[in-house]
Parts: C-alpha cells; sequence; structure tokens
C-alpha cells in the first residue's frame, strides 16, 4: 500500500510540471460503417495513449516537436496520421480518421474473400479489451447472426449469464448466479424501470425490448465508482443507435413458423438517420414482431406437507394445460444531437417499447384426492409498456475539464386488460371454472395416486407419462359451472433521474472524475382477485339452476397438430372442448351474474386484496470520486468510492381476521440506509495482445418492492401471520476478480478467470413462531442472514481458423463456460420449531455454457449455437424437508441462422430457435421423479435485410 502511495504521488508531482511545452491533438476515428468507440490513440514513442468515446471522438496531449500520433484497432490496419500545426502551435485538429479493416484471410483464384460481420466483432473485442474492467462485449450485427428476437436471448450467449424463458422466448437474465434483481439493467447507463404481472421484484422483463433497438450490449462483472452500485451480479447495458453524420437506412422484414401453434409470424424493421444541417444530426428506428406462441404442459401436484413419509409422495392432481399466446413486440427508437460547437452538444434520445401478450389457456385438472375433474377457462392480454426520455449536453470547458450531464423520465407499467366488454377499470384476468365429479382406477391399496416407484404396494404410473384412469368419461351435461374468477393487477413504476459528471485530465496518465446523481422513484402496485359462485352451490332458497358446459358456446380443442406430441399425445382421450373467450367474456356481464345469481364469494375490501396492494416511494442521492491512473506503461489503475444513501416510504394495509370480520388499517413505515461502496480495478499489459486484471469491488441489492410491503395479514383461523418487511437491510457483496485475456490478431480471444463473492444481509423469506392471545401464530416475513458466498470460474474460447487451407479457413467457433457455486444458511420451520438448513443461492445452476460453430464468407454465413444450464434448486420446501425440494433439469437448446448476401446492400436470412424441441423440466426430490414439463417447439424465419 505504501508503495502504491508513493508512486501516486511522484504521478502527481510530475504532471504538475509537464503542462507546458504541449500540443492538444484532437480527432475522430471512424470506418466504412460508422464511428469507432475506444480506438486507441498513441504518441510517436508509444508512451502515452488515450482511447476514443462512444462517438468515435478523442483528445490527446503530446510534446512540442512531435510530427505525428499512430491510430489502432482490433482488426483493422495501424494509421499513423502527420500533426500540422501551422496554424497553431498548441493546437490541433485532425478532423475525421477513416481505418481500414485488415483482410486477413486468403486469396482464393485472385479473388480476397472477406466477411461481412468481421467490423462488427472488431468493435465489440475492442472495447471489451480497452475496457479497465471485466466486460463482455455484444455488437449489433453479433446480435443479427444469432436468432435472438429480444435482450435476454441476445445475451444469453455472453459469458456466466443464464436466461428464464416463458412460452420458449427469453424473459429475465441472470449473472454469475446470482438472483435475476441482483443484477443492474440499464439503457445508456441508467436503471430502467421494471413491472409485469408475474413479479414485484427489481428485474427487468427483457423481452419487452426488442434486439433490433440495440446498438451495443455491455455486460460489466466489475464496477467503477461513476456506476450504479446496485449490481451484485452486474450490469447489463442496453446502449441504443445514436446519431449519424450521413445518410443511412435499412430494412429488414421477415416471416416465419412457429410449430407450437402452427401459426405464421411476422417481422420488420426500419432504421433512418441523416444529417439535417453540419450541427445537427438524428436516427429514428421502428420494429415490430407478431407472432402466436404457446405451451404443452403437464404437471402433477404431490401431497408433500403429509406428516405420512409414504403418502406424502401421493399425487393429489394432475393438471393438463395449454397455452396459446398471440404476442406483439413494438419498439420505436430516436435521438438527435445538436452540436452547438466544437465545444459543446446537446442530445435527446427516446424510447418505447410494448408488449402484447394475449393469452389462451385451457386446462384440465384430475383431482384424486377431492374424486373430481376441473376444467379452467381463461383468457387476457398482459400489457406491459416501457419509455424513457434522455436530454443531455456534453461540455468542454478547457482543454482538461469536461462536464456531462443528462435528465431522464422513464415509467414501466403493466396491466390486465380483458374482457374489453367491461370498463377499464374492471378489466383483468377472468377464469372461469367448471367441475364434474369423478372416480378414478389404477389407485394404491390406500386409496391414493402414486407414481409406481413411490407405490406401497407398486401400483401406479410411470414418472414420464402419468395418466388418470377416470373410470367414466368427462361428460359436458354433467360438467357445471363452479366459479368465475377475475384478477385485477396494476403495476407501475416512474423514475425521474437527473446527473452530472467532471472530468478533469491532469495529463495523459492521470484522469480524475466525481459526480452524483438523483433517483426520485415512485412505486404503485395494485392487486385484487374477485370471486363469484353460483349461489346453487351455497344453498340459497331462490337460487338460479346451475349452468352446465353443454348450455354454453364451445369451441374444438386447440391441439395444433397434437396435445404433448414429444410424448405421444396420451391424453387424447380425456381431453374435451371447451368454451370459446367470447363466452368467457359473457359471464362477467350484469345480465349472467343476475340471471344465474352468481354471489360474489370475495370483492375488494377481502383480506388478501387488501394486503397484496401497496405504494412507495424510493430516493437515491448518489456522489462519486475516482481516478484513473496509468502508473506505467503497462499499469492502469482505476479506483475510487460511491456513496448512495437511500430513503424509502411505503404504504400498505394491515388486516386482521376474525372469525368472518375482516379489519384493516393503513400502514406507513420511512426507512433510511448509507451505502458506502468502494471499488478498485487493476489492468496489467503484459503486452500488446496479453492483459490480466485483478478487481475489488463493493456493491449492493435493493429488496424487492413486494418485500418492502409494510402490509400485515394475521389469520386467526389458521393461526398465521404475513407481513412484509420496509425495514429490510439490502444485499451487500465484497467481490474479488481475476482475468486473464489473450488476444488473437485475426479477431479472436482466449480468457480464463475467477471470482469470489463474500454476500452479508442476504434476504429470504423468514419463517418464526410468535405468541399471540396465548396461541402458536406461524409468521412469515423477509428478512436478513448473515453471511454467505458464492465463488465462480469462467473460461472464453473465440477464434477464426484463417490459417487453414481451401475452404477450412472460413470456419472458427465462439465457445464459454462458466462454474458457480454458492453456500448460505436460512432459518426454517420444521413443523415444529425453526431450524437452519445450509443451501445455494436460488436459482444457481452450477454449469453454465455456450458454443457456436459458424461459417462464414464474403457472402454466407452459416452459424449452429447451442446453449446449456445445468440443474438448479429451484424451491425449498421447508415442512417437507429435501426429498421433496423442487429442481430445475439441465436443458439444453440448440439454434441456428444463415444469411447470403446478393449485393453488399441486400442481405437474406434464415433463422431457426429450439432445433429439438427441448422442454423445461421440473423434478421433485430425484431427477426420475417428473414435477411440471413444458414443450414449446421450434420456431423459424425467412426475410431480408437492406442496408442503403
Amino acid at each position: 500500500m505504501k508503495k502504491l502511495t508513493s508512486t501516486l504521488a511522484v504521478a502527481l508531482f510530475f504532471a504538475s510540471i509537464q503542462s507546458y511545452a504541449q500540443i492538444q491533438v484532437s480527432g475522430k476515428i471512424e470506418d466504412s460503417q460508422g464511428k469507432l468507440p475506444q480506438a486507441k490513440v498513441l504518441t510517436y514513442d508509444k508512451k502515452n495513449f488515450v482511447l476514443t468515446d462512444n462517438q468515435g471522438n478523442f483528445s490527446i496531449t503530446i510534446p512540442e516537436g512531435s510530427a505525428s500520433v499512430i491510430v489502432t484497432y482490433e482488426g483493422y490496419t495501424d494509421k499513423t496520421v502527420d500533426i500540422d500545426t501551422s496554424a497553431n502551435p498548441k493546437v490541433a485538429d485532425l478532423g475525421i480518421i477513416v481505418l481500414e479493416n485488415k483482410e486477413n484471410t486468403k486469396s482464393i483464384e485472385g479473388v480476397v474473400i472477406t466477411s461481412a460481420y468481421k467490423p462488427s466483432q472488431a468493435r465489440a473485442l475492442n472495447i471489451k479489451k480497452n475496457s479497465e474492467t471485466i466486460s463482455d462485449v455484444l455488437a449489433s450485427d453479433v446480435i443479427g447472426k444469432l436468432p435472438d428476437r429480444n435482450a435476454a436471448e441476445a445475451i444469453q450467449r455472453l459469458p456466466a449469464v443464464t436466461i428464464e424463458r416463458d412460452m420458449g422466448e427469453g424473459r429475465f437474465a441472470a449473472v454469475r448466479g446470482t438472483p435475476i434483481q441482483w443484477s443492474s439493467s440499464t439503457l445508456n447507463g441508467n436503471r430502467m424501470p421494471s413491472a409485469s404481472g408475474d413479479y414485484a421484484n427489481r428485474g427487468l422483463q427483457m423481452d419487452i425490448f426488442p434486439s433490433e433497438l440495440i446498438q451495443f450490449v455491455k455486460l460489466s462483472k466489475t464496477l467503477t465508482p461513476d456506476m450504479d452500485g446496485d449490481a451484485i451480479g452486474g450490469t447489463i447495458d442496453f446502449i441504443t443507435k445514436t446519431a449519424v453524420s450521413k445518410e443511412t437506412l435499412s430494412v429488414n422484414a421477415a416471416g416465419g413458423f412457429v410449430n407450437q401453434s402452427k401459426s405464421p409470424s411476422y417481422n420488420a424493421s426500419v432504421v433512418y438517420g441523416n444529417k439535417i444541417t453540419d450541427k445537427l444530426r438524428f436516427i429514428t428506428s421502428a420494429v415490430i414482431w407478431n407472432r402466436d406462441t404457446g405451451i404443452d404442459n403437464f404437471q402433477m401436484v404431490y401431497d408433500f406437507n403429509n406428516k405420512d413419509k409414504v403418502k406424502s409422495f401421493a399425487i393429489n392432481q394432475l393438471q393438463l394445460r395449454d397455452y396459446i399466446a398471440q404476442r406483439r413486440t413494438l419498439g420505436f427508437n430516436g435521438a438527435l444531437d445538436y452540436q452547438i460547437n466544437k465545444n459543446n452538444k446537446l442530445y435527446f434520445k427516446g424510447l418505447y417499447s410494448q408488449y402484447i401478450d394475449g393469452q389462451n389457456v385451457r386446462e384440465t385438472y384430475f383431482n384424486f384426492n377431492t374424486k373430481n375433474v376441473q376444467l379452467q377457462a381463461r383468457h387476457s392480454d398482459y400489457v406491459t409498456d416501457l419509455y424513457s426520455f434522455d436530454l443531455g449536453g456534453e461540455h468542454k470547458l478547457s482543454d482538461k475539464l469536461k462536464l456531462d450531464w443528462s435528465l431522464v423520465k422513464a415509467r414501466s407499467s403493466f396491466e390486465f386488460n380483458s374482457p374489453k366488454n367491461l370498463s377499464k377499470d374492471e378489466r383483468g384476468y377472468p377464469i372461469v371454472l367448471f367441475r364434474q365429479n369423478m372416480t378414478y382406477g389404477n389407485l394404491s391399496a390406500d386409496g391414493l395416486k402414486y407414481l409406481a416407484m413411490d407405490s406401497p404396494d407398486g401400483t401406479g404410473d410411470a414418472s414420464d407419462v402419468v395418466l388418470p384412469h377416470n373410470l367414466s368419461a368427462l361428460d359436458p351435461a354433467q360438467i357445471y359451472l363452479y366459479q368465475t374468477i377475475i384478477s385485477r393487477n396494476k403495476n407501475s413504476e416512474r423514475d425521474y433521474r437527473g446527473q452530472f459528471n467532471f472530468s478533469y485530465r491532469l495529463n495523459d496518465k492521470i484522469n480524475l472524475k466525481a459526480g452524483g446523481k438523483l433517483v426520485d422513484k415512485d412505486k404503485n402496485f395494485a392487486s385484487s382477485v374477485y370471486v363469484w359462485m353460483p349461489s346453487k352451490l351455497m344453498g340459497i332458497p331462490g337460487s338460479a339452476p346451475l349452468v352446465y358446459l353443454n348450455q354454453l358456446q364451445t369451441e374444438g380443442f386447440a391441439y395444433n397438430g397434437g396435445f404433448l406430441n414429444p410424448l405421444g399425445q396420451p391424453y387424447n382421450n380425456v381431453i374435451i372442448d371447451q368454451i370459446t373467450n367470447g363466452q368467457i367474456d359473457q359471464m362477467y356481464t350484469p345480465e349472467f351474474i343476475a340471471n344465474n345469481t352468481m354471489f360474489n364469494v370475495q370483492g375488494p375490501n377481502t383480506a388478501s386484496n387488501l394486503a397484496a396492494s401497496y405504494s412507495g416511494k424510493e430516493n437515491v442521492y448518489s456522489a462519486y470520486v475516482m481516478g484513473n491512473f496509468r502508473l506505467t506503461e503497462k499499469l492502469t489503475v482505476i479506483g475510487g468510492f460511491r456513496n448512495e444513501y437511500n430513503v424509502t416510504n411505503f404504504k400498505g394495509n394491515s388486516v386482521v381476521i376474525k372469525g368472518n370480520t375482516t379489519v384493516a388499517e393503513p400502514v406507513e413505515k420511512e426507512n433510511t440506509y448509507n451505502a458506502f461502496l468502494p471499488m478498485v480495478n487493476m489492468k496489467y499489459n503484459l503486452d500488446e495482445n496479453t492483459i490480466f486484471r485483478a478487481s475489488y469491488t463493493r456493491s449492493f441489492a435493493r429488496p424487492d418492492f413486494s418485500d418492502l410491503n409494510p402490509g400485515l395479514q394475521i389469520n386467526d383461523a389458521l393461526q398465521t401471520i404475513t407481513q412484509g418487511n420496509a425495514g429490510l437491510k439490502p444485499t451487500y457483496a465484497n467481490s474479488f476478480d481475476l482475468m486473464f485475456e489473450k488476444y488473437f490478431s485475426n479477431l479472436g480471444i482466449i480468457s480464463v478467470g475467477s471470482f469470489y463473492k463474500s454476500l452479508s444481509s442476504i434476504i429470504y423469506q423468514d419463517q418464526t413462531t410468535e405468541q399471540r392471545n396465548g396461541l402458536v401464530y406461524l409468521k412469515s416475513s423477509p428478512g436478513n442472514l448473515e453471511k454467505g458466498w458464492l465463488f465462480g470460474l469462467e473460461a472464453n474460447f473465440s477464434k477464426r481458423f484463417t490459417e487453414l487451407p481451401g475452404f477450412l479457413q472460413h470456419f472458427g467457433f465462439e465457445g464459454n463456460y462458466t462454474f458457480v457455486d454458492s453456500k448460505t444458511e436460512i432459518p426454517v420451520y420444521n413443523g415444529a420449531a425453526v431450524e437452519k438448513i445450509e443451501t445455494t443461492l436460488p436459482k444457481q445452476a452450477k454449469h453454465i455454457f455456450n458454443a457456436s460453430i459458424f461459417y462464414e464468407t464474403d457472402k454466407l454465413m452459416i452459424r449452429l449455437a447451442g446453449n446449456y444450464k445445468g440443474k438448479y434448486l429451484n424451491a425449498i420446501r421447508s415442512l417437507a424437508g429435501p426429498d421433496h425440494y423442487q429442481w430445475f433439469d439441465k436443458n439444453f437448446t440448440l439454434d441456428a441462422t444463415a444469411s447470403y448476401a446478393i449485393s453488399k446492400k441486400i442481405r437474406l436470412f434464415a433463422e431457426l430457435n429450439n432445433l429439438f424441441n427441448e422442454p423445461n423440466r421440473f423434478y421433485h426430490g430425484k431427477q426420475d421423479r417428473t414435477e411440471n414439463v413444458s414443450y414449446t417447439g421450434f420456431r423459424g424465419q425467412m426475410g431480408v435485410s437492406l442496408n442503403f
């Protein structure tokens, strides 16, 4: 430490005496496709250098008498540029410097073969190589090589990234085995608000964000103080397209087919940008993706809380679910730059995206424990909107001092939007339930349903296909209306952000930076479930007769080529037609409710509805100081600290159930906490293409919004207490990272690294007992654990085999592997007392890898890409024990893409996803005991890309 301090002091001393006799040189680096970010500009003696910013601009000081600078970029020919100081001996503007792409392929019969995607790959590798942190980068054309239609599917190709899917499409991303909400998803450096129907955490629903709007994706696995600190896993920054200096037009159009729904799809995008004047530039883009997707799913519900060890493996319910979803993703992006003068620029960036998921679900539940069959029909539009407006400026206050600032407003919202014949406030997610009494065969001697391997007498079904063995057919004349339900869920999050950054370049070896940010966040979550039952079932005199399925409008079951085809369609003889969406909507009209004497058994003032809704405010006041110190020609250190002061205020309801009486009172809780975050990143260049990195960073993860809900629900009948915790502490991590990188001359890399995170205050669902009125109640509430740890190893390899003869030189390979392990202790209630169990972090797969093989010439590109995610613990059932934990099974998906360039401006392409219909499978306790399996089939499309 003393040696480092002395070195810094000497560097600062010499910096103070080297400000004379220098020339200030500036310019912009581009290639034939546009600006080159992170290009290296060196003094002629190669002792000092600077990197260009995201717009390709640079400014460097060189000693008087120097005649030139050298510009280098991965995959490009180095360029030496002469300096003319005749007009001004102290200042030189080199204007736009254009680099030429290396032709590092061999000539075949006089024709030079190049890759159409090489410039984009060069940009991504160059940004990674010159980054001061451990990071990975995807460029827009690299994303275009793969059949990835949204942001989550694009970033799953990066090392240590896994995704969760919905109906076969990527939705949430996790980094380095950490929970989804532990990573930060940012748009041009600002964290995006999140809102969805399924989650109230901070994880971004990435299927709302089309991949066509992305210029770069940068995954920073270590942080610097100028980045938001709530990113234990890392920061995924989506950098949108920026204004261009010359006219640009590109159009993509494609049509496809989704096998699961047996329906067509289409995708189209357009990008146009131009220079209005020499000072005013813009770019706009729009995208639409329309498709019908689906799932064939079956699930078993085991009686795992049964205290009898044998009977705990009995199957209470077999669920057959068929999903069809009409999905539409819309996206619009725009950017405007105004160059006031050479030293001052203003910009505006705007983004809007809408995701509509129109789900149609038909379900058949065989209830073995209650001896009936239940049909469920439901449908609704899931509507998610996201917009962001960003106004900012970049100002060069002097040769050494720069200021940039931005003001951002962003909002995300979610709501259910059915039935359309109801008013906007009455809409939600309608669910209609029918029942028929049923007797079942193939039961064990104790009268229960088992898998054969769990049955006390061996009577039961195979694990992969569980049949209902119903002794009578499902009969529409006997299937009666049991309940109508509508779930109303509105979720919104609004951000105001203001930030500024000062950068002071003491000299070419020392750059100081400081800044601040204010975030004002509003969160609103309103959830309510309404339930009606026929009054006839409740024994109310004067009730209307029951409504039977054969009295209603029905339609053929959506087999779409066969339900659960991979299993041999074993359930076709027990599936019957169900009601139409129009019939579902009609059952929520006042006329239907009155004519069939439907009785409202759950309304807005029931305990669960009152306790689930909340609102909150979160203000964050951040400041940081950091320095970038080039201590030697090979060693660079970035160090500093960030401080984030947080103020939260959440409002909810305290609800007590006493018999038939529900008492509710509003409750409000405020909390403050401070996060002090020191960070150090070290980069050592062993040679021009070999880099060693090491870092220590402290980061944190804020509590989920649902955990901060101060609502309380006490049920005297069940002797349970459910409560949020507005006073939760954030989870903290002290992270240590090492990384070795070796870059190849022909655009390739091999890297290996490790990471360790020491965790504290991990948030979990606490279970304790509490005395109330002389009785023992089970209390569930989020709390903080003392500690835990996470460790991982990463390896990454990318290479083009240009040294091979003939056509083999056009092959290449990209692959990465990550190993992750973790440990923490969680207190759980075992039915008698609270005890601690040792477990991994939730949804943390130990093994992750990606691999792709590609063939590329100047016209043809073919790529095959695989993604593997190992098994992981998905749900801990503390009362039941480890034999009943739910696990996600290992998963491997294979995708393919191909393209052919007819000319420089026209390209044909084809894409295929999930070639072998890999299922999502969950198992119960051990791998051969199936619990939940979903098949989504494959999808594909063909199209044309035009670039002018």
